[in-house]
């Protein structure tokens, strides 16, 4: 198949099909005479595999250290690297559930006031400022 109908298949532009033959994530099985690019089914489980490692936090740098010499999949290595993924998912969440509560503490202090009509104070703005956790 060509790169256009690869394109369709996968959802992928023709130009990110490209510029993953260029990072050498995958490489067109044949040319035709003309010259065109030729894919396989091969080449289009490639690319699947290449979005969802994608979606679970992997970047293009780190797909190729997925595979061994043989190009087969390294499962130990797989395994270790999504448990990495793991635990850098679950700090992310953990920091999002923090920045919720800060963000529904202050809507309920702001409410509180604006409530009576009156402002935040000033020290109580400069009193929260200096308790926000920079993580």
């Amino acid at each position: 198949m060509k790169i256009g109908e690869l394109a369709k298949l996968t959802n992928i532009p023709a130009s990110t099909i490209r510029f993953y033959e260029s990072k050498g994530l995958l490489t067109p099985t044949t040319r035709s005479a003309n010259g065109y690019r030729l894919y396989t089914q091969q080449n289009l489980e490639k690319l699947q595999l290449i979005k969802f490692s994608q979606s679970l936090g992997f970047s293009l740098n780190e797909i190729p250290l997925l595979r061994n010499e043989n190009d087969e999949l390294n499962h130990t290595v797989i395994i270790e690297r999504l448990e990495k993924k793991q635990k850098e998912a679950d700090i992310l969440i953990e920091q999002m559930q923090k920045k919720s509560q800060r963000i529904g503490s202050l809507t309920t202090l702001l409410n509180s006031y604006w409530d009576k009509g009156e402002c935040l104070p000033e020290g109580k703005l400069n009193e929260l400022l200096k308790v926000i956790d920079y993580e």
